[in-house]
């Protein structure tokens, strides 16, 4: 695993709060938020427990309980002792998540600085998390990477290789790093909408 002290006061500046060289604007975060939220709506989803896993600076977690403030249970998880000194969250690595189990998971730019030898381990956690959906967003070898923009620790392994690892922990891929759990009894899709 990348070290947590790699996600440091001056990580979270350049990659979320400079300007210059934040990965997401603010009005990206809200429409992402606002997707996933129409997602789980359109499946009929009551997200009566959301966790955000790496949650980082807390956007997702902000932008959700505004776009969605009927959620009282919001947990938010972090491996960064600055993270959590920060922001405020729990410091709990993927590798050691424990219930309770959460309707939407979020686990956002994560996996990729978890080592091949723990990798299992953090989605089989990650799987016992969920109950409803998890949303997945992970820089893969797949992907047209700006390394000059980007932080290029981590392992980069392929989206194909992901989407194994879910199946194998009984999710259906949706497509757009949206993900549902077999837990989730009511879901019903059309054949052509999962993977």
């Amino acid at each position: 695993m990348v070290s947590s002290k790699h996600f440091d006061r001056e990580y979270y500046q350049r990659y979320y709060h400079r300007a210059d060289t934040a990965i997401m604007t603010r009005d990206m975060q809200r429409r992402e938020v606002a997707f996933v939220i129409a997602f789980c709506r359109h499946i009929r989803l009551d997200v009566d427990r959301f966790a955000d896993v790496g949650a980082g600076t807390g956007w997702w977690a902000g932008e959700f309980s505004k776009q969605y403030p009927r959620c009282k249970n919001i947990e938010t998880f972090d491996s960064s002792v600055d993270a959590c000194d920060v922001y405020g969250h729990r410091n709990v690595p993927l590798e050691k998540l424990k219930r309770p189990r959460a309707d939407l998971v979020i686990c956002r730019d994560v996996l990729r600085y978890i080592s091949d030898s723990d990798i299992e381990t953090a989605i089989v956690r990650l799987a016992d998390k969920c109950r409803g959906v998890l949303f997945l967003q992970v820089m893969t070898s797949d992907d047209d990477i700006d390394e000059e923009a980007s932080d290029m620790e981590g392992w980069f392994r392929t989206s194909s290789w992901y989407r194994r690892a879910l199946k194998r922990v009984e999710f259906r891929d949706c497509g757009m790093g949206l993900f549902v759990s077999h837990r989730f009894k009511d879901f019903d899709p059309f054949a052509l909408e999962t993977r």
